[in-house]
């Protein structure tokens, strides 16, 4: 069972570090900091500020901060920077959290913290007050080909059209979510499915042409639909969807039926859960963890329970926890 969630406010005084991507997003990010560094300190944290200069050093500085003794770790950047910290601090005391200043932020979005929007700095302020009074829950994670992944992991069309995308000039970032989702849009109409095998908890599951496998720790999905909707963070399992079909139109159908909350009626649509799922593909098939490209099938992915211990808002959504 997973251990009780912790008052954060009961903390005296936490240690924290903020890590911070210039390049996240599509505002100036230094800049709109510092309200939220006023809140953390009014409540008697005592906060570092540290800033990015290229890939990798969210998770390199999430580590020296578990090296370092520190309570906390927060990123301010979008899910991608939430990744690497957790691959810093999986398995340890280090409680990580986020000031969502991405693109997507679907972390955020799904915990019910403010979200960026035309007054950047004043979300960013009540995104700080909510964390300041925030519970720390110890929450899974998943883990593919070694890398663990906070929100989902997939093979397929999104993780060909993350490898399309990713990473992207800070011109395109300006554009925000309309302008990713547009061009998801022009990569996903090209894509064919391939035949892949899916086994999980070693039996088989699924053998045929499939357009993507989506294996999910929560229930959002690229912030708008939940394909995965009886997920639970905290509960020891990893959910999993099996998008059928080889092309564009029965990916249309897919996500129209999810969005109308029919998938149970979609035969083309498989909804089960596993602990460890291996998914073999005729084809090498691009793959991505919390929407970062890491290469190509064969994968083995495997639940790590209580893996991360997360800040989440007193608001969170009850229904996002087994515990």
């Amino acid at each position: 069972m997973a251990s009780k969630p912790t008052p954060l406010r009961l903390l005296s005084g936490p240690r924290a570090v903020i890590i911070y991507n210039p390049r996240s997003g599509t505002h100036d990010i230094q800049a709109s900091l510092t309200g939220a560094l006023e809140v953390f300190r009014e409540q008697g944290w005592q906060i570092e500020l540290q800033r990015t200069q290229q890939a990798g050093d969210v998770q390199r500085f999430s580590a020296e901060a578990r090296r370092a003794g520190y309570d906390v770790v927060l990123t301010a950047g979008g899910d991608g920077s939430l990744n690497e910290a957790a691959n810093a601090l999986a398995h340890s005391e280090v409680a990580l959290g986020t000031l969502p200043s991405g693109t997507a932020n679907v972390w955020a979005r799904q915990i019910g913290l403010p979200i960026p929007a035309p007054l950047y700095a004043a979300q960013l302020i009540d995104a700080a007050r909510a964390l300041c009074t925030g519970l720390v829950r110890p929450i899974d994670l998943g883990c593919t080909n070694g890398r663990y992944f906070l929100l989902w992991s997939g093979a397929g069309l999104d993780a060909y059209v993350t490898s399309k995308i990713e990473p992207r000039p800070p011109w395109a970032k300006r554009w925000g979510v309309v302008g990713y989702g547009l061009r998801a849009v022009w990569h996903a109409a090209q894509y064919r499915g391939t035949p892949m095998t899916i086994r999980i908890d070693d039996q088989p599951v699924w053998r045929g042409r499939t357009l993507m496998v989506l294996i999910s720790n929560i229930q959002l999905y690229a912030g708008i639909v939940r394909p995965s909707p009886e997920a639970r963070v905290d509960d020891g399992w990893l959910d999993v969807c099996i998008f059928k079909g080889t092309s564009f139109a029965y990916t249309a159908q897919h996500f129209i039926s999810i969005a109308l909350g029919q998938a149970a009626q979609n035969p083309q649509l498989v909804n089960t859960r596993g602990r460890r799922i291996r998914i073999a593909a005729k084809l090498p098939t691009a793959v991505h963890v919390d929407a970062e490209p890491i290469g190509l099938t064969p994968i083995e992915v495997k639940v790590q329970p209580g893996a991360l211990r997360v800040i989440v808002p007193q608001t969170a959504p009850a229904v996002l926890f087994s515990n």
